[in-house]
């Protein structure tokens, strides 16, 4: 049991309350308000430091890589379609200790696979604490992660293989949703089986990769009418689709924008984030850029780029915390600091999307102090 004083806290939906107190009690948080006293906590002196909810990464790679071999568990390019696959078998938890991703106050990663395939797998969502496995797997079939980028054809253009091109692709994953529909539900395959739970029943969302404007309006096109979550990752040109990304209250998942100068490269303008948020629309960071993850710094640095864009900073907060939480389903257990929600708190020096010097001074997964 630990009792947080006195910190600036955060509760992560926009809400920020001064001198505050969170109790936890185990793995989850008990209590959150001023004046908190109980017998035999363990108290964390938060005075003139801010208190946040465990960040999230909800698409990540790190964790399935095989660093520093790099056998790429996350990357079954067999077949350009496998929804059937599921990251949680391919999580290794020393890849994800090391990268110690609880020092950046990012306390939960959804696990996916990369941007070679068609529809690549399930995302699982993993805690960042070196801790059992049964107790850091928050939840499997987050989301079905699919692509569209040039990383498909690249894949399978190579084998003469279909998708060998950007036409290839949208056919593809056009004609793919046609069989799996147009067969009778006792006869699907496995595979078949996943995509109408997840385009007919909307049993988990989609997070599909598309950076270009082209990409990003050919599946805003084709998804047009459908009734899955649709969630852009990268979608580094998104403001050039913003009215149908409005219209279809489509979530993003922001990729490394500082990556290869991609704010300069694709003349992004993060000033519409403002736009859609306003509009309801959810929006996400991640370290992932292209498919493969770049260390956990990325992360703040693109909620700091999207605050220097004019985005408040407690929205840039919902964009770390509630948003992807949300998006993955996970938001009963994550996503803000209140009563009967996981103990996953990091305590900053500083805010840290408006102040480069914030660091992180605790950091609590499952209610036990990591660092």
């Amino acid at each position: 049991m630990y009792l947080i004083k006195n910190g600036t806290v955060h509760i992560g939906d926009g809400t920020v309350q001064e001198h505050c107190d969170v109790l936890t009690d185990g793995k989850t948080i008990k209590a959150v308000g001023t004046g908190l006293a109980t017998e035999g906590a363990t108290l964390i002196d938060a005075e003139g430091c801010h208190v946040f909810p465990g960040f999230i990464d909800p698409v990540s790679s790190i964790g399935a890589m095989g660093i520093p071999g790099r056998y790429y568990d996350n990357n079954e390019h067999s077949d350009p379609v496998t929804p059937e696959m599921n990251l949680k078998y391919s999580i290794d938890p020393d890849e994800v200790n090391r990268q110690e991703f609880y020092k950046s106050g990012i306390t939960a990663i959804g696990l996916a696979p990369t941007n070679s395939n068609l529809m690549g797998g399930q995302i699982a969502v993993c805690k960042t604490a070196a801790q059992k496995m049964k107790e850091r797997l928050v939840k499997e079939g987050a989301g079905l992660k699919c692509s569209v980028t040039s990383a498909v054809k690249q894949t399978y253009g190579s084998n003469s293989q279909l998708p060998m091109t950007k036409m290839g692709i949208f056919f593809l994953l056009q004609e793919t949703l046609r069989k799996a529909r147009s067969t009778a539900a006792d006869q699907r395959s496995e595979k078949q089986q996943v995509i109408c739970s997840v385009f007919d029943d909307c049993k988990m969302p989609v997070f599909a990769a598309a950076s270009s404007k082209n990409e990003i309006d050919g599946l805003l096109h084709m998804m047009k009418g459908e009734k899955v979550q649709l969630n852009l990752v990268d979608s580094f040109c998104f403001a050039d689709s913003l009215k149908e990304i409005m219209e279809q209250k489509v979530g993003i998942v922001l990729g490394n924008v500082n990556n290869m100068s991609q704010i300069a490269k694709n003349g992004m303008d993060l000033t519409k984030l403002q736009d859609l948020l306003a509009n309801g629309n959810k929006i996400a960071f991640t370290n992932t850029c292209g498919g493969w993850s770049e260390g956990r710094e990325v992360f703040i640095w693109s909620a700091i780029e999207a605050y220097r864009a004019g985005v408040a900073a407690e929205d840039v907060v919902k964009m770390m915390s509630l948003y992807p939480a949300q998006m993955l389903g996970a938001d009963e257990r994550l996503g803000t600091l209140e009563a009967g929600k996981d103990a996953d708190i990091s305590i900053f020096s500083a805010h840290p999307v408006t102040s480069y010097a914030a660091k992180v001074v605790h950091s609590m997964i499952n209610g036990e102090v990591l660092f």
